[in-house]
């Protein structure tokens, strides 16, 4: 499981078990911010797209078009099209 942005802001516990209360929260594979906002979801989304740009840029001299437009609806259009009914 991937590391999290989000930080812990106070500790509760409820009969000796600690209760983390944190600044954002994941859902579903979408993190989302305390003020429902997007930022933190972003930035683990705009990380994982670097990452899939540089490989169709290098695979681009080396590939045919139609395969990398495999690769661009099955890595890069998924990750953007996932959870964006929410």
């Amino acid at each position: 499981m991937p590391k999290s942005k989000c930080e812990d802001i106070a500790h509760i516990s409820y009969k000796d078990n600690p209760i983390n209360i944190t600044s954002c929260t994941n859902f579903l594979g979408l993190t989302l911010g305390s003020t429902l906002s997007w930022k933190t979801h972003i930035d683990q989304l705009s990380s994982k797209l670097n990452a899939a740009c540089y490989v169709i840029r290098c695979l681009k001299s080396v590939i045919s078009i139609k395969n990398l437009s495999t690769i661009y609806f099955s890595y890069v259009h998924s990750i953007i099209a996932y959870g964006i009914i929410f």
